[in-house]
């Protein structure tokens, strides 16, 4: 067995690095504007219940695991420790931390932070408690928190950085922390301070005790709600937002020509798009019937044609995509090409050989008890590219005899329809993480089920569990590497998603008053707004020009 210091090492890359920007000759001061999609903003600091919005902003994160860099960028903690037995993780945090009211931010607030969703399950956001696992969480003393497991796990670590570190003595009082607004917040974030909020726009400004001396460097974010990205392009366009999370279409001739010399975009590899099937329900649960919908797909044309050429066609059955690219078996990529490439014939053929022809004469086929298959796809309102997606996704289906629509919906019900299995089929991304096990945690882990968007498929076992936990109980790379080709194999042979294409990280910049943003050239973190660990250490790189 390897020592804790090495392995710890190995776990967490154990590299100390602020992630940010500190210098005293940088200036201070200004406004961050974002834009936000959505139907405006109310009074709801909870950040379990108010989407996005305050992760890393308002409340610090223990550590982000830079998956640009391969760092462990450590914040509210410094270090992070396993016992030689991977069932201990002594996590030590920063000295001296305090919230943003000025009272001490210790170890007894990061235990109940995870101690609370336990009971609050919805909170629960990688599912720590459900598989039973994890034993407890200790505050041994000011600084230190202890994680006691059941069973070895390498992963657990992984997950810490996801969970929302809040003050205890405000939130163990409350008597139902899910309808819990937490108003007159307090965090550990670098913007804690509300200044205002309307319906359209809230702004948050610099949190007067912020652990990292001389950061923030600006003074305010200010979110500004739009409906759609059609709204959001036209703004950009106009310097009125600093930073843009969304699809704009033909941006170079939209956004950066309009100023080239301020107006920048970059586009890494991010998560791969999938549309999600219910197994669970007929004809959904015909294995022929769902490699017949994949190969009814004309990948490259959807990604030239509705998504302006921007992502990258994923031809890998497997279950990952170009962000995990160093992990795509290429044997298995090969040996599953069929079901991933555009063959119309191939999927009629397969859904005539399945019994399901069209009876009717109508156009469309039917189950075998003369249903005519049709079912609806769910999207969100205003995300304009996969609304695109979808449109296109019916209409190939349609050419193979089979009837779908586009659903758009508000979030929050195309959240609980993928977290409780109430849909057909929706288009949805896959999980972004340090390792690619997390994102096979997330499809299949059965304790995963109805506390993710990508769980809700249906194709679950005993068996796929065990496969899964077994990797976070050795530390032997190349068994490591065996069970995530079992897993892409096990994907591609089940099919409870049909992948579509790699997603590029949506990330543009406007440069004319704020700098410090990451790019090609300086590529200190993959510039995703909607990850809260992401988000703050761009927020603390950035500054006045």
């Amino acid at each position: 067995m390897q020592s804790k210091t090495v392995l710890s090492s190995i776990i967490c890359g154990l590299m100390l690095s602020s992630g940010s920007a500190i210098a005293s000759d940088l200036k201070q001061g200004g406004t961050l504007t974002v834009p936000i999609i959505g139907t405006g903003f109310v009074e709801n600091y909870n950040p379990y219940t108010s989407k996005d919005l305050l992760h890393g902003v308002m409340f610090e994160p223990l550590m982000v695991f830079n998956n640009m860099t391969g760092k462990t960028e450590w914040r509210l903690a410094k270090s992070a420790e396993y016992s030689d037995d991977l069932k201990t993780i002594k996590l030590t945090l920063r000295d001296g931390l305090t919230w943003s009211d000025g009272s001490p931010l210790t170890a007894k607030d990061v235990a109940y932070s995870f101690t609370m969703t336990k009971e609050n399950g919805a909170f629960d956001q990688r599912g720590i408690w459900t598989d039973g696992n994890l034993i407890s969480i200790e505050a041994t003393n000011d600084t230190t928190v202890e994680f006691k497991l059941n069973q070895a796990d390498s992963t657990f670590i992984w997950n810490l950085e996801k969970y929302h570190i809040i003050p205890e003595k405000v939130w163990s009082k409350v008597s139902d922390l899910t309808t819990f607004t937490n108003p007159n917040p307090i965090g550990s974030g670098p913007m804690t301070e509300v200044k205002y909020i309307k319906t359209q726009q809230m702004e948050l400004c610099r949190n007067p005790n912020y652990y990292l001396e001389g950061l923030p460097h600006l003074d305010c974010i200010t979110y500004r709600s739009y409906n759609d990205n059609s709204q959001i392009q036209p703004a950009l366009m106009k310097g009125e937002i600093d930073w843009g999370s969304n699809f704009i279409a033909d941006i170079d001739n939209t956004f950066v020509a309009a100023s080239p010399e301020n107006h920048h975009y970059w586009y890494p590899a991010n998560d791969a798009i999938h549309l999600y099937v219910n197994t669970k329900e007929a004809p959904f649960s015909d294995l022929e019937l769902r490699k017949a919908l994949s190969m009814a797909l004309d990948r490259e044309a959807i990604v030239d044609i509705a998504a302006y050429g921007y992502p990258t066609v994923n031809f890998n059955a497997g279950g990952i995509g170009e962000l995990y690219s160093t992990y795509i078996d290429a044997d298995v990529t090969a040996k599953y090409k069929d079901l991933t490439t555009y063959n119309p014939d191939k999927a009629n053929q397969m859904l005539d050989a399945a019994g399901y022809v069209d009876k009717s004469g109508d156009g469309f086929r039917q189950t075998k008890d003369g249903k005519r298959i049709e079912f609806d796809i769910e999207v969100v309102n205003g995300w304009t590219d996969w609304i695109q997606v979808v449109q296109m996704v019916t209409e190939y289906f349609e050419e193979v005899g089979i009837k779908a629509n586009v659903k758009t919906v508000d979030w929050a019900v195309y959240d609980s329809s993928l977290k409780d299995s109430k849909y057909k089929m929706s288009i949805n991304w896959s999980l972004v993480a340090t390792h690619p096990i997390l994102a096979y945690q997330d499809y299949y882990s059965s304790s995963r089920i109805g506390k993710t968007w990508h769980g809700g498929h249906g194709v679950h076992s005993p068996e796929i569990d065990a496969l899964i936990d077994g990797f976070g109980k050795t530390n032997d790379t190349a068994e490591q590497a065996d069970i995530i080709k079992q897993l892409q194999v096990f994907s591609a042979e089940n099919l409870p998603f049909i992948p579509l294409f790699s997603n590029p990280t949506w990330f543009q910049y406007n440069s004319s008053k704020i700098v410090g943003w990451p790019n090609a050239e300086n590529p200190y973190v993959q510039p995703v707004w909607y990850d809260g660990g992401k988000r703050v250490l761009i927020i603390n790189n950035l500054h006045l020009k």
